[in-house]
C-alpha cells in the first residue's frame, strides 16, 4: 500500500490511477488536516463487494436455517481450540 501527501495524488494522479488500475494496489491519499481517502481500482471494488453480499448472503442463509451457535457456545469451542493449539 502505498501512501501519498494530496499535493503528490493531485500533480500525479494520472500515473496513480495507471498504477493502482494494473496492479490493485491501494493508494491512501493524506491531507495536512489528517483527513484520509483510499483509492482503489473499479475492479478491486467490484471484487470486495461482492464478496461482502455473498459472505452476508450466507449469514442470512444461515441464521434462517438455524445453522447458527450462541456466544458463549463460540467462546467455547474458540477456547478450546486454543487449548488445543496450545497443546501442540
Amino acid at each position: 500500500m502505498q501512501v501519498v501527501t494530496y499535493s503528490y495524488a493531485r500533480n500525479n494522479l494520472r500515473s496513480l490511477i495507471d498504477t493502482v488500475c494494473a496492479t490493485d494496489e491501494e493508494v491512501l491519499i493524506t491531507t495536512q488536516g489528517d483527513q484520509t481517502v483510499m483509492m482503489i481500482s473499479l475492479d478491486e471494488y467490484n471484487r470486495t463487494h461482492a464478496d461482502v453480499r455473498r459472505s452476508l448472503r450466507r449469514s442470512l442463509e444461515q441464521i434462517d436455517s438455524g445453522d447458527v451457535i450462541g456466544i458463549d457456545e463460540a467462546f467455547a469451542n474458540a477456547r478450546q481450540h486454543i487449548q488445543t493449539l496450545a497443546k501442540s
